[in-house]
């Protein structure tokens, strides 16, 4: 029995070379193991007989439904939201008053928001508890919005209406809810609304399951598509784009909110009444 002492047992296995008898017993070694059948004595690692494992690692969309398990449930009660709130509107309303459907739309976000707001609040907190002024991305972001706006201007000016010819519907949307009414419901609510939702909730639970910036694109790409204009998404993109890395790296929302709400009422303000 002592000379089990002078074994190898950590040795592997060659391919193709044979396997020869087992040094303790004389019994013939079976490919396929690495002990003796005869005497169980090991002749080599377990490694060396059993295949290479290859554990792949998860995807995107794995690692969001592992770690942001509220993104998508959110994102599609708001899809589901505004497609009854968008029927709604057309049956009561029909395609003209887009000012009772604006109103309608907004209402419904109002409350969607609050209630995903209060059931995640913690979340929403320490993006609320920080300022995020003195930090230079906020300024950069607000200058930003000079060439944003010059953008807008030429897309929704100059291309959208040579392309898609439409009445402006701001006249509809003043005649129903007012000035005051109008910057209420197209720039005040949308920027605290949206901003909580898509920047604050959404954007914030990416960040934790992605990389940052993989987050800020993933979150403009569905904020653009929530608002249901293809021939809009590239330009909506873009202002989620900025709205997100100036989130990012402020880690407030109150920048955002600023932009957004200038972005619109500049939009509404001077752009509409050109």
């Amino acid at each position: 029995m002592g000379d089990i002492t002078t074994f190898s047992t950590g040795s592997s296995i060659q391919p193709g070379a044979p396997l020869g008898s087992c040094r303790y017993c004389g019994a013939p070694l079976a490919p396929g193991y690495y002990f003796c059948l005869n005497c169980a004595t090991p002749y080599a690692t377990v490694e060396s007989v059993l295949p290479p494992v290859y554990i792949a690692p998860p995807t995107e969309s794995e690692q969001i439904e592992r770690r942001a398990p509220h993104a998508w449930p959110m994102f599609w009660t708001y899809v589901g939201v505004l497609l009854v709130t968008g029927i709604l509107n057309f049956l009561a309303f029909g395609e003209e008053q887009i000012g009772y459907a604006i109103f309608l739309s907004s209402a419904a976000m109002l409350v969607t928001t609050f209630i995903f707001a209060a059931m995640h609040w913690p979340s929403l907190a320490v993006q609320l508890r920080r300022v995020g002024f003195t930090h230079p991305a906020a300024w950069i972001g607000l200058a930003a919005l000079v060439p944003m706006l010059a953008l807008n201007y030429g897309y929704q000016e100059i291309f959208l209406k040579w392309l898609v010819p439409m009445k402006d519907p701001m006249d509809n949307i003043r005649g129903v809810l007012g000035d005051g009414g109008a910057v209420m419901f197209i720039c005040i609510l949308p920027a605290i609304v949206e901003e909580i939702a898509f920047r604050g909730l959404l954007q914030h639970w990416l960040q934790i399951a992605i990389r940052p910036m993989r987050a800020v694109i993933l979150a403009s790409l569905l904020f653009g598509a929530l608002h249901g204009s293809v021939i809009s998404l590239p330009y909506l993109f873009l202002v989620g784009m900025l709205l997100g890395m100036v989130k990012l790296k402020t880690g407030s929302l109150y920048p955002s909110m600023l932009i957004h709400f200038l972005h619109n009422l500049a939009v509404v303000e001077l752009f509409s009444r050109l």
